[in-house]
């Protein structure tokens, strides 16, 4: 259960409280692998703005009522926290299940089959300290099922730059005495704010917080017992400069038990580097594209420790321990326009190829230009090919600029629009740098790949959208196995409302392959290989989230029946021709009968004459279905032309025979 802050930051304002909060659930999520048809993803998102929807997942064997309870848990601390709204759904594939929630309370609902049921949370913390906690319960009346989770902002929508550090550990170590130490690194300049507490996992009182109170030192001892958990919360504001980093660790001597750092403002995360033991450098150069930076400043850091200090244009030496190290930068553009530039890092042993080698382009706060950074790698030396492409979806950008840069350079001349750029690369690491403008109400989405010069194959490719704060973006790769045709749905569930606009579209390297509208449905030819379905939406409501489902999955053969009234008939009766079809959009007769006809209908012939068949082909799309029955037709129905002739010829056979016995008797 969560516990109070308030008394533990006291001293820290109120902005600030607000990202412990936040805290409790920036837990990375891993990246959606890819998807392979048939699937279904159903998802709630919401807009950069808002806190991060909730989503617990929780199986029922049988069919039967059931309750969810959701509990503000901020509500029942002293002084309360409240959320600021909450509301709460069930889905089981792409269906709401029951009336959604409005504020905490209990939501029964009937599950008709057993399966799999997704509960989802959407809602805002409130202003006070501490907001933000949530409690779930599935019973039937007892509970079978429980969860806990934390309703608050993305890590990009805290307040003034603010960062927090909300870290887990279990002493395995034996109990004893132990080092806290918070560390302001400087970078570039001091933190307005920095404070740290550790607490055991469910205790009301910390165990330390620093700076301290009284002597406002930031390392103290602490009692540690093996086997307990522990929780390490920070929070820090930056410096003058709009950047810092923050570190926590917790040390026995040389040895650190646990270590963290959170970049502050505008400091990045630039990327972790394995290192083995031995000497090395770092180099931290500014590119000065499209514009020199103004602050530009890193640090290399290992468990929560300072390793090195990056200053550009200077290669710094030092000594590694085996281990996994972090990188940090500190950068700011100049206010030219764009308002944006770009820094690489190198990482060298003595001797031998870069252990890390990489570049990153950052735009100013506020900024028109959003800033995006490829890695990926060339696996032997030769010529390539950049291609930048603008899809014009939902409309195009209405600025794309890219920049390939490798081993701390700039490999070409960067275009300035979409394109394509030719490079000369060596094998290893490779950073594409990409700066884009959007409409800000619309949005718009860009796609850069990799491919040897004079071939098609994607070494490396990604689609990223350029939304504001008031849309969402995601984007979802698809492998295909084979090939045929594919349908591609899009679905507005409807929880907590629907989206004021919703689209999707599927590419696959610099090509569209299609569009999708609202809830709709389309189909694609597709061939072996990778996709990607990039979705941009817009929540028309208070709540600013949405639901979505995306399903694929082959196109279905088309299956017709065609049924005749009677096989057999008398010649010049008619019959009446009944069909129904399925996963067809169209059908067509042909042989005794002709023209469009209904996908579902009946029929009646014309007058018969003769044995006839009729066909009916049915077109769908995954294909074409027919299908023949055979009417045959006997003698004459009764009376008229064919009887009276019969009979007449017998008639004349028997006088001429009648005559001919007449001619021997004479």
């Amino acid at each position: 259960m969560h516990r109070p802050l308030h008394s533990v930051f006291a001293r820290a304002p109120a902005a600030a409280l607000c990202g412990l909060g936040a805290a409790i659930s920036l837990v990375a999520r891993a990246q959606t692998p890819a998807l392979a048809p048939p699937f279904t993803d159903v998802h709630t998102i919401a807009s950069a703005s808002t806190a991060v929807p909730v989503e617990e997942q929780f199986d029922i064997a049988n069919a039967g009522t059931y309750q969810v309870t959701l509990t503000d848990l901020g509500a029942l601390e002293t002084p309360a926290a409240p959320l600021a709204a909450v509301k709460l759904a069930i889905t089981k594939g792409t269906q709401l299940v029951g009336t959604p929630l409005i504020g905490p309370g209990t939501l029964q609902f009937t599950a008709t089959s057993p399966g799999t049921y997704v509960i989802r949370v959407v809602g805002m913390p409130g202003v006070q300290p501490g907001s933000g906690p949530i409690g779930l319960e599935v019973g039937n009346p007892a509970a079978l099922y429980t969860f806990s989770d934390n309703l608050a902002l993305p890590g990009a929508a805290l307040p003034n730059g603010e960062a927090v550090i909300n870290d887990t550990f279990t002493l395995s170590a034996p109990s004893g005495s132990y080092t806290l130490t918070m560390q302001d690194f400087m970078l570039p300049d001091a933190l307005t704010l920095a404070t740290l507490i550790l607490i055991p996992e469910g205790a009301a009182q910390p165990l330390a917080i620093l700076p301290d109170p009284g002597s406002q030192a930031t390392q103290v001892s602490v009692n540690l017992t093996q086997g307990v958990t522990y929780r390490l919360l920070a929070v820090a504001l930056p410096g003058a400069s709009g950047a810092g980093l923050l570190g926590a660790s917790v040390t026995s001597g040389s040895t650190v038990i646990r270590g963290s750092v959170v970049p502050v403002g505008v400091t990045q995360f630039v990327k972790t580097v394995a290192l083995g033991a031995g000497a090395y450098t770092g180099r931290l150069t500014d590119l000065a594209y499209p514009n020199p930076l103004t602050q530009l400043a890193g640090v290399i850091t290992l468990s929560g420790q300072l390793v090195a200090t990056l200053a550009p244009g200077t290669i710094q030496n030092f000594n590694a321990v085996a281990g996994t190290y972090q990188v940090f930068v500190a950068a700011a553009p100049a206010a030219a326009s764009p308002a944006a530039g770009s820094y690489s890092v190198l990482v060298q042993p003595s001797s031998g190829a870069p252990s890390l080698s990489t570049a990153r382009v950052v735009s100013a706060p506020g900024s028109a230009a959003q800033a995006y950074s490829f890695d990926t790698q060339v696996g032997g030396a030769g010529s390539y090919v950049v291609n930048l492409a603008n899809f014009s979806f939902p409309v195009s950008l209405t600025s794309l600029r890219l920049a390939t840069v490798q081993g701390g350079a700039l490999l070409s001349t960067p275009l300035a629009n979409a394109g394509t750029m030719n490079i000369t690369a060596a094998a290893g690491p490779l950073t594409l740098l990409v700066l884009a403008q959007a409409d800000p109400v619309q949005g718009g989405v860009f796609d850069v790949n990799l491919t040897p010069k004079g071939s098609t194959n994607l070494l490396f490719d990604a689609t990223q959208g350029v939304v504001g704060n008031t849309l969402t973006f995601l984007a979802r790769k698809i492998t295909l196995d084979s090939s045929g045709t594919y349908l591609l749905n899009l679905t507005d569930v409807g929880f907590p409302a629907d989206f004021a606009n919703i689209a999707a579209l599927i590419s696959q390297g610099s090509s569209s392959v299609g569009t999708i509208y609202g809830s709709n449905q389309l189909a694609i030819t597709g061939k072996p290989g990778d996709y990607f379905v990039s979705l941009i939406a817009q929540p028309a409501n208070a709540d600013q989230a949405g639901t979505y489902a995306l399903s694929m999955a082959l196109a279905p053969v088309p299956t017709v029946t065609l049924t005749p009234s009677a096989t057999q008939v008398a010649s010049g009766a008619t019959v009446t021709l009944t069909w129904t079809s399925t996963d067809a959009t169209s059908c067509t007769a042909s042989d005794g009968w002709s023209g469009s006809q209904a996908v579902n209908g009946s029929a009646v012939s014309s007058a018969l004459t003769s044995t006839t068949n009729f066909t009916l082909t049915c077109d769908g799309a995954g294909g074409s279905q027919a299908k023949t029955v055979t009417v045959t037709v006997t003698g004459p129905s009764g009376g008229g032309g064919g009887g009276a002739i019969d009979f007449w010829l017998l008639g004349l056979i028997a006088g001429l025979a009648a005559s001919r016995q007449r001619r021997r008797a004479h």
